[in-house]
């Protein structure tokens, strides 16, 4: 198909042509295509000859595997019958080829928002890719046993933030996220349902007693502790020059003192300048 008319497959069928936004995920189309002897359209376009590359998620190209670099042609093919790594090529949109597909996108990173004795609080933010695209984030929570939970996203929402509520404290949940999205299958001209690489991570649920507190009086403590050297400067100072005001020095005055003098002249230095009295 031309360039447009296989963006439309797979934006009916699928979610839309290939991005291909990491080296990784390059390579590893590479691999998938090896023994393939003929050119793929990607998601790769570009507005005109003069401007830059960009995935049809709004991404820009972030690397550079040409197989030749030229003017002509504002889509981009991956030429797999070429026997090197850089195997992308500007082409006419017009000219027919092959293409490959994106399947629905799974959220990455996920953040912890809050948790507590019983709820634990999840965010993500939508790619680009799947803004526009309808789909369902399915929420599997397992213990000794599983809970799925699922959670329709709203067009053009550029967040999700799930609370997953009903646990037990104090214990660690295995908490796994996908995307699904369906789409009518052209071989059976029914539905399929595709669904994304999942995203795991390990939530382990508050005591029910009040954790922080133990966390609350060391530091309490640390602060007490931190403001003795600088007290006891200040005491000593206090004790033998009777006034925090000011002080006198003489030359003539020969003044011994149990403080180290190291620590006399650190401590003088922390009176301020307009309050020195020079006798």
């Amino acid at each position: 198909m031309p360039w447009f008319e296989a963006q439309e497959f797979c934006q009916r069928h699928y979610v839309d042509l290939a991005v291909l936004s990491t080296e990784e995920q390059y390579f590893t189309l590479l691999n998938t295509t090896a023994a393939n002897k003929v050119s793929f359209w990607l998601g790769l376009q570009r507005q005109s000859t003069f401007s830059d590359w960009k995935w049809v998620n709004g991404d820009e190209l972030s690397y550079d595997h040409w197989y030749t670099k030229n003017s002509e042609g504002c889509c981009a093919s991956l030429e797999a019958m070429l026997g090197k790594d850089k195997k992308l090529l500007a082409r006419y949109c017009d000219e027919l080829h092959m293409f490959v597909c994106q399947g629905p996108v799974s959220p990455q990173p996920v953040t912890v928002e809050s948790v507590g004795s019983d709820h634990v609080t999840l965010s993500w933010k939508v790619s680009a890719f799947m803004q526009t695209t309808p789909h369902t984030y399915n929420v599997t929570t397992c213990t000794n046993t599983c809970d799925t939970l699922c959670y329709p996203h709203t067009e053009g929402s550029t967040f999700m933030n799930v609370n997953i509520s009903n646990l037990t404290s104090a214990t660690e949940y295995s908490i796994e996220i996908s995307a699904f999205v369906v789409r009518p299958d052209s071989v059976t001209d029914g539905n399929m349902t595709l669904r994304s690489n999942p995203t795991d991570l390990q939530v382990r649920t508050a005591n029910s007693g009040h954790p922080y507190k133990v966390i609350i009086v060391p530091l309490k403590l640390l602060k007490l502790v931190s403001l003795a050297p600088p007290l006891w400067i200040l005491y000593c100072i206090l004790k033998k020059y009777k006034s925090p005001f000011f002080y006198k020095v003489k030359e003539s005055d020969h003044v011994t003192s149990s403080v180290d003098p190291s620590t006399e002249e650190t401590a003088v230095d922390l009176i301020p300048e307009k309050t020195r009295r020079i006798g």
